[in-house]
């Protein structure tokens, strides 16, 4: 039996070190052509890595004839801190009460990023979006009373987080019949426990190209260097809890605006209306001006036993070792083939 063509080929681009590899190889020819890049704005990237997408689109991309859709699902830091948009962001938490530690879900990645890659998909396969019609939720208004301050007894009207205050939606559907894409996903051979067909839909079929050239991250690294690309960064959020010391030592004394706004958003985070637990960004659960981002020796900080044993684990020093992919989110743990979920 005949497989069907896919009718397009698209690259999921977080402008890290692997999906700027795959970039760089379809435009050399070494990998087939691509129609397309898919880049999920979650406006909380770090200066670095908008510089380098501009780059990369400029001296790659548009000489190779590959267009680079940006989109985007809102921005991040703004909308959590927004008492009415229902989004969050993991966190480490404790109770001032009791002194329990915790750790608050990730819903970051379906939000920001794959939804709204998804939505182009539909759009570059020829999916029609409906007229706008008026929105339900806040009856065309654009402004209502979120469900969730109700609950505690707050009546204060505020945008419509729905329809983005506009009073209206346009929705877009589904592709034709039958109409489907290639999609890349940039994970090396490292990242093997990160592969899955978890985010495949009908009309999304996933690919990972590095897997099948045997390429790892190093030889990703050595392959940019080759080519005068000597400073990719990881993709993830400026905010995101995920990050170890070595990065955040590296924002705070390489990037000042970029650690201002992270400092910024820890202090606004950490309470919130009906939370009775703190939320912090770094794993100490201190202030993140206040936490214990440089290597000192254990007998000059005074910490509780859990996190001795955290602080002095090497994913404390060096965080996540992986980028945030909207098809795998960051875990706080090295994930190897063992972790892979059945498909």
């Amino acid at each position: 039996m005949t497989t069907p063509v896919a009718a397009l080929r698209l690259l999921s681009l977080g402008a890290g070190v692997q999906s700027t590899v795959l970039l760089m190889l379809a435009a050399e020819g070494r990998l087939p052509g691509l129609d397309g890049a898919i880049f999920a704005d979650t406006g909380g990237e770090p200066d670095a890595v908008y510089e380098h997408l501009d780059k990369l689109e400029a001296e790659v991309a548009k000489p190779a004839g590959i267009p680079i859709y940006r989109v985007s699902n809102g921005s991040i830091e703004k909308d959590v801190l927004d008492p009415d948009q229902q989004r969050s962001l993991p966190a480490h938490t404790r109770d001032p009460e009791t002194g329990e530690d915790g750790m608050l879900n990730r819903r970051c990645t379906q939000t920001y990023k794959l939804t709204p890659i998804l939505r182009q998909t539909r759009l570059l396969l020829g999916a029609a979006t409906s007229d706008p019609s008026p929105c339900r939720y806040c009856e065309g208004s654009g402004e209502r009373v979120a469900p969730w301050r109700a609950k505690r007894g707050d009546l204060t009207p505020g945008p419509c987080s729905v329809c983005n205050a506009t009073g209206f939606l346009a929705r877009v559907g589904q592709p034709p019949g039958g109409a489907w894409t290639e999609t890349w996903i940039g994970f090396s051979t490292d990242e093997i426990g990160r592969v899955s067909d978890r985010g495949d839909t009908r009309y999304s079929k996933s690919r990972h190209p590095l897997l099948e050239l045997g390429m790892s991250r190093t030889q990703c690294d050595a392959y940019l260097k080759h080519h005068g690309w000597t400073s990719v960064e990881k993709s993830a959020c400026r905010v995101c809890p995920f990050h170890g010391n070595a990065e955040w030592r590296r924002m705070r004394d390489t990037d000042p605006k970029s650690w201002a706004a992270a400092v910024a958003f820890d202090k606004a985070y950490r309470t919130g209306p009906g939370l009775r637990h703190e939320r912090f960004l770094h794993i100490s659960r201190l202030p993140l001006d206040q936490a214990p981002i440089d290597k000192i020796r254990r007998s000059e900080w005074q910490m509780d036993t859990v996190f001795d044993a955290a602080y002095e684990a090497e994913l404390a020093e060096q965080g996540d070792p992986d980028g945030c992919s909207p098809w795998a989110c960051r875990s706080g743990q090295p994930v190897t083939a063992a972790d892979k979920p059945a498909v």
